[in-house]
């Protein structure tokens, strides 16, 4: 069951990118993204009343964690998932996944950096393959930066970033929350964070003319790109090591192309293809190592 989970939950990431990506050329991405943690952030809350059995569903958060909690809220929503809408609008739904599968590299390499220690060889070789496969994919079409292609691939690059210091930074508090209240309380925080923001420029004007494949869109991102893909992930993790559960990231980019292409939204260059290879054998040999 456990397996059936990850390839669900892969499905459902790899479908983001291009659902993603779609509804952003009608939809602004800073809009967007106040719907979907609004409306990610009210099925969590819903969720920890069920679960916590209180109305302060944040009573059991010490005073020393709420400052980690905030800043992971940051980093997830106004960070990752901001900068990610606004990049898929510009790039492709393959790059996005290959770009979002270097994480375990990056995370390994902010953890040795944040601990002062120095990584194998055989990581530190597998990190520099991934980030040099990384740099091929985002500048496939020229290193323009001038380019919306390359706009966008650096953007998610970014988000990348955000999220890989997200997952860093949140372990300690998930070993003594739990992964699923961490995520929730964080994804609260966040859309509280981005509120503001998104208030002030949102363009409400355009929600009277969503069409209705927009809203659909709109609604697979709230509740299963931001609900049911994250209690998976957890679920998973509930039963297997997080080494063994993190190699199925690897499929991501991989299941995401083959959908661009059956649907024809992607044309593959031999710049992507090598650049590809290169960054998920180097993120292989980093989990593997």
């Amino acid at each position: 069951m456990v397996y059936f989970y990850l390839i669900l939950q892969q499905l459902i990431g790899s479908t983001t990118h291009l659902v993603a990506q779609d509804v952003t050329q009608s939809v602004d991405p800073g809009l967007l993204l106040l719907l979907r943690s609004l409306g990610a952030a009210s099925a969590f809350f819903v969720l920890l009343l069920f679960t916590e059995r209180r109305w302060n569903v944040f009573s059991r958060i010490a005073r020393k964690d709420i400052g980690r909690l905030v800043l992971l809220g940051l980093l997830n929503v106004p960070l990752n998932q901001l900068l990610y809408l606004y990049g898929i609008k510009y790039t492709t739904p393959e790059n996005s996944a290959l770009l979002y599968s270097l994480t375990p590299a990056l995370v390994f390499l902010f953890t040795a950096i944040r601990h002062s220690e120095r990584p194998s060889g055989k990581k530190a070789l597998g990190i520099g393959l991934a980030l040099i496969g990384a740099v091929v994919v985002m500048f496939d079409q020229g290193a323009q930066f001038a380019s919306k292609h390359t706009e966008g691939n650096i953007l998610i690059f970014i988000a990348v970033i955000a999220w890989s210091l997200f997952t860093m930074l949140g372990r300690s508090v998930v070993l003594k929350y739990g992964a699923f209240y961490v995520t929730a309380v964080n994804m609260i925080f966040g859309a509280l964070l981005y509120l503001p923001f998104g208030l002030l420029t949102g363009h409400f004007s355009d929600v009277s003319g969503f069409s209705g494949i927009s809203w659909t869109e709109v609604a697979y991102l709230i509740l299963f790109a931001s609900v049911l893909n994250y209690l998976l992930w957890y679920a998973a993790l509930a039963r297997l090591e997080a080494t063994r559960v993190a190699v199925f990231q690897n499929l991501q980019p991989i299941i995401t192309t083959a959908m661009a292409l059956y649907f024809g939204r992607a044309v593959l260059t031999l710049q992507f293809v090598g650049g590809g290879s290169l960054a998920l054998i180097g993120v292989l040999v980093v989990e593997l190592a």
